[in-house]
């Protein structure tokens, strides 16, 4: 059997459960603000905006980072030291009893989590065949995108039957065996970002030659217009899904008046669409490459956008809810799948690993300024203390996730190709010449002595 071909499948599931369990954690915590303030008193308003942001910031951070300390390590030591930090930073977390233990735990959660993200791309992209790659990285990436879209499902149930330290806990577990499986189930790939020594006979350059040389691996080392076009939409889309979610699944709860575990249930049929798009997606883009499933990601995005700031209203029904959620649902499992070929087609091959870790960094930050932005959206139009005054802010948010949704439609349009590069067929080997091989001749019959 191929060894390329049997570690295809491990490696993609282990690195995209690390990637879930990262993603979990970003949403996960919201539902749980309410239960951690009421249980450490006033000393927690002061600090409920630094659990979260104690996560993020490493996470924004670090990541461009893991390069660096990848070429030394090694990726696969590395991406099973992250899940190890990641676990124990989730156990402290459960554990803590006062405001500050919380955020320091946070904070070690966050430092696992940022390098484990760019590294399993990394560990997933040199384990899979490059014909299979589509299909499996758009398997890899949905699993990001459904953790995304389940954390207010499995926050509030958590919190609703266990209590907020279960928020934590429940990283545990997975943390525990997939630290124990990397190593086994994954391989250390051959280095392409690892650094090349120069020849030690080599005169290094004085003067004007040292100059040009400067400027020509600048040159080299500078991102392309279509790199920069995969980050743009990195940060793009995840401003705006943060930043609209980070409201929208308050409104069963605040104005509706439902429990935790009915708004996420309410949800559902948005959480379930990552599992139920993402292979149809890769097969598709496999043909036609990841532009045009970025562009209908952020096209499906916005149409959802326009249609909970039209139809939301506090008597609004689930039924009148409904299209937005699938077409968000949809959007945002095409993005998922589609972000990580278009990411690694743009980036050169021995920068993949530098290139993960900035879209990563990248991502973070507009997670941030969406959750800030909507943050200064909500506060201008609206406010917590009746229905109507949430639902005018509410929509004034989705607006504005429209307006981030068309910024990155026409931000799809820059990335990469329409379709994908094939590889040249390999000639055909040519058949070796056959040699003459000289015929004797009979030698001439004596004639006779006359």
């Amino acid at each position: 059997m191929n060894l390329r071909r049997s570690t295809a499948w491990p490696a993609c599931v282990v690195t995209g459960l690390a990637v879930f369990l990262c993603g979990l954690d970003h949403l996960v915590l919201l539902t749980a603000l309410t239960a951690i303030r009421s249980d450490f008193g006033p000393a927690a308003d002061a600090g409920a905006s630094w659990f979260v942001n104690a996560y993020l910031v490493p996470v924004a951070v670090l990541p461009p980072l893991a390069a660096r300390f990848a070429a030394r390590f090694g990726r696969l030591r590395l991406f099973t030291a992250a899940l190890v930090v990641f676990t124990a930073g989730s156990l402290t977390a459960a554990c803590s009893d006062t405001v500050t233990s919380l955020t320091v735990a946070r904070a070690v959660q966050g430092t696992g989590a940022a390098l484990i993200t760019p590294l399993s791309l990394a560990l997933v992209a040199a384990a899979v065949p490059a014909r299979r790659r589509p299909v499996l990285l758009g398997i890899w990436g949905a699993l990001g995108g459904l953790a995304v879209a389940v954390g207010p499902v499995v926050g509030g149930a958590v919190v609703q039957w266990g209590g907020w330290r279960s928020v934590f806990l429940i990283n545990v577990p997975l943390g525990c065996l997939l630290a124990v499986a990397a190593p086994v189930l994954l391989r250390e790939p051959a280095g392409p970002d690892a650094a090349v020594p120069a020849p030690a006979v080599e005169r290094p350059a004085t003067g004007w030659l040292r100059k040009r040389q400067r400027s020509r691996g600048w040159l080299r080392n500078r991102p392309s217009r279509n790199l920069l076009a995969v980050h743009a939409c990195g940060f793009l889309m995840h401003a705006c899904v943060f930043g609209t979610v980070f409201w929208l699944a308050q409104f069963p709860q605040t104005v509706q008046g439902h429990s935790p575990w009915e708004a996420g249930l309410r949800i559902l049929p948005w959480t379930a669409m990552p599992l139920l798009v993402a292979p149809v997606a890769g097969l598709v883009m496999s043909r036609t490459g990841p532009r045009p499933v970025l562009v209908t990601a952020f096209a499906l995005t916005m149409v959802s956008s326009v249609w909970f700031a039209l139809v939301l209203r506090p008597e609004a029904g689930f039924t009148g809810q409904l299209p937005g959620l699938v077409a968000g649902g949809v959007g945002m499992a095409l993005f998922f799948t589609a972000a990580p070929e278009a990411l690694l087609a743009a980036a050169p091959p021995a920068r993949g690993l530098s290139a993960s870790g900035l879209n990563t960094s990248v991502r973070e930050v507009g997670a941030l300024a969406g959750v800030a932005l909507s943050a200064v959206l909500f506060a201008r139009h609206g406010s917590l203390t009746d229905p109507a005054s949430f639902t005018h802010g509410l929509a004034a948010v989705l607006w504005g996730g429209t307006a981030v949704a068309g910024a990155g439609l026409l931000t799809a349009t820059l990335t990469g190709p329409a379709r994908p590069h094939k590889a040249p067929d390999p000639p055909a080997p040519r058949k070796p010449a056959q040699r003459r091989v000289p015929q004797c001749r009979e030698p001439a019959a004596a004639h006779p002595a006359h």
